[in-house]
């Protein structure tokens, strides 16, 4: 075990070494150097998504190429972190390691044994109530969550403390009541010229159907967001299918009429 965790503490002090190089004024890398806090921040979300691919689809050889990019980029943070504000890969790490003991006193601590995840969950969010940043209780759910994520998460964390609906016959209703609001704004878009007031409240409405969507989708039992991710790549594949078949005749699908098109696409649905 010990040599495990020396070699662990050598890979990350030599991946360390390898980013002060880059970052280097004199002898590192001139875009890594231009780098900024603000900068990286495209960077990290496009890693991290490519890390969720490789987890959805079970590939280790993936998993760890991703996992090793998101850490780089952990790794580089920490470095700019500290020429800015003090601070480094080592803080960051005694922090969120003291963090996870914390908030979990029933391994770590004199607190019951807990087999419920539930229980385990609602006992996370109780502790992190206590500290002033996340007093109030949507304040934890992080701004640059993708949209229909973050709603998920915001509709969960108050079903929480009670404000939820019964069951998702419930929000189904609710989904077509948000409907209905926006289809009363629909007569305002058959003008040639759409004022920006309709259009305003259509953006808004359309807000709170797709929040309403979210939260049916949590009842349910799955996250919107991977629903539509699914049914982004289920699109892709039946557009592919039908740009190949327009492909063999040595056409485009600009090239013919929606009503083929719409052949295609029912080929394609029941193909794929």
């Amino acid at each position: 075990m010990k040599t495990a965790e020396n070699k662990l503490a050598q890979a990350i002090v030599e991946l360390d070494e390898v980013v002060a190089r880059l970052l280097d004024p004199e002898k590192g890398c001139p875009w890594d150097i231009k780098q900024t806090p603000s900068s990286i921040t495209g960077n990290i979300l496009e890693e991290t998504y490519e890390l969720m691919e490789a987890l959805k689809a079970e590939c280790p050889d993936d998993i760890r190429e991703e996992a090793g990019d998101v850490l780089f980029q952990v790794v580089f943070a920490g470095q700019l972190a500290q020429s800015r504000w003090g601070f480094g890969l080592t803080e960051i790490i005694d922090q969120v390691r003291a963090k996870m003991v914390y908030r979990h006193p029933h391994v770590f601590g004199d607190g019951q044994p807990m087999a419920d995840a539930q229980a385990v969950l609602d006992q996370w969010q109780a502790i992190k109530r206590k500290d002033k940043k996340h007093a109030r209780l949507l304040a934890s759910v992080p701004l640059a969550l993708p949209a229909l994520q973050r709603a998920h998460r915001l509709n969960d964390r108050a079903g929480r403390a009670g404000f939820d609906w019964p069951g998702p016959r419930d929000v189904r209703l609710k989904v077509d009541e948000e409907l209905k609001e926006l289809d009363e704004l629909l007569p305002g878009y058959d003008k040639k010229t759409v004022s920006a007031e309709v259009k305003e409240r259509a953006k808004q409405e359309m807000g709170d159907v797709l929040l309403a969507l979210a939260n049916l989708a949590r009842h349910l039992g799955f996250s919107a967001e991977d629903a539509l991710s699914e049914a982004n790549n289920r699109f892709v594949s039946r557009f592919n299918h039908i740009e190949d078949q327009l492909a063999e005749e040595g056409k485009k699908p600009e090239d013919v009429g929606q009503e083929r098109l719409e052949q295609l696409w029912q080929e394609a649905k029941e193909r794929l």
